[in-house]
């Protein structure tokens, strides 16, 4: 998973208000929402098992890379 592919999910989690996508992320998780913000940046990576989770909870039905 690439940074703008965990962009894309985020955004597809924003409220009415195309905000907090990043923050319902990281709470379906039981992550941070700056562990969110490092990983969209580039300063942490995204590992496979962080993909497989991210898939898991926002129903992501892709192959993992």
């Amino acid at each position: 998973m690439t940074p703008a592919e965990l962009r894309r999910i985020c955004d597809s989690l924003n409220d009415e208000r195309e905000t907090g996508g990043q923050s319902e992320l990281a709470r379906q998780l039981g992550w941070d929402s700056s562990t969110i913000r490092r990983k969209l940046a580039g300063k942490s990576i995204i590992t496979r098992s962080d993909a497989l989770a991210i898939r898991a909870v926002t129903k992501e039905d892709r192959n993992v890379k």
